[in-house]
């Protein structure tokens, strides 16, 4: 049987990936993005400054970290560039981190 920690000591990259991913989730702005992006609908950088109430370079500059990390994608059209989620997994760590907080 292969337990938790013993896939997280197996290979030390793997665990720095791990902190990556928890590091990028644990800022607000970011989760804020995601749980607008979780909404199933492409939003540019101005939509989701809007929503959010940012400013566009904070905005981008989040979506680059979350882009890095393979999170969220980005479609051009025209002019435009639109961004979306990009891994369901990030979707449900969400869901499932706010049924918890709600305790569910």
């Amino acid at each position: 049987m292969v337990t938790l920690s013993s896939q997280l000591s197996k290979d030390g990259d793997d665990l720095e990936a791990l902190v990556r991913i928890f590091k990028a989730l644990s800022d607000q702005s970011r989760l804020r993005i995601i749980a607008t992006l979780a909404e199933d609908r492409r939003r540019s950088v101005s939509e989701i400054a809007n929503d959010l109430d940012m400013s566009i370079s904070s905005v981008s500059h989040h979506l680059g970290i979350l882009g890095n990390l393979g999170f969220v994608r980005k479609k051009r059209n025209g002019k435009q560039i639109y961004h979306s989620l990009d891994d369901q997994c990030v979707r449900d760590i969400l869901k499932r981190a706010i049924e918890h907080v709600a305790g569910n």
